[in-house]
């Protein structure tokens, strides 16, 4: 975690090696459907994605008798490498805070990097282990597709 003492704010970074190409992954963080598997820390979530520039993201997770909220703008769309978006829910503080998702290719292998900028000191802690939850959850889906799919 890094703080930005002339926000206030703190960003967060996470990094996972993903045993999937970067066109894969890419399209896991575009698909709702894909998403709606594993862009919560548990149960599921209700996605909706206008992914381009300008288009809007809703996600509702949806889990352990709780549904968060979170609404964005997509800020950079390019593909197969890098998403940028805002990120807003209760837990954000009342500026949106922005989400960067750059995906590089390492030997057939993709290294994700997440990057959370703005969010707010007292929640900072809470993203970076949410966050970390998501990934695995990305991770472990993208490991049974593969299975599934004879790879």
């Amino acid at each position: 975690m890094t703080q930005d003492a002339t926000e206030g704010t703190t960003e967060i970074r996470i990094e996972r090696l993903l045993s999937a190409g970067v066109e894969e992954v890419y399209t896991a963080w575009t698909s709702p459907a894909s998403m709606a598997r594993w862009l919560s820390p548990t149960g599921q979530a209700e996605v909706e994605a206008d992914v381009r520039v300008g288009g809007r993201l809703r996600v509702v997770m949806v889990g352990e008798g709780r549904r968060i909220e979170h609404t964005g703008e997509y800020l950079t769309v390019e593909p197969p490498h890098r998403l940028v978006f805002t990120w807003r829910s209760s837990y954000t503080g009342e500026r949106p805070s922005e989400v960067t998702v750059a995906l590089s290719d390492e030997g057939g292998a993709t290294r994700l990097v997440l990057a959370h900028r703005r969010l707010p000191e007292a929640t900072a802690a809470a993203h970076e282990g949410g966050w970390g939850a998501i990934l695995d959850r990305l991770a472990d889906d993208i490991d049974e597709r593969s299975t599934s799919h004879g790879r």
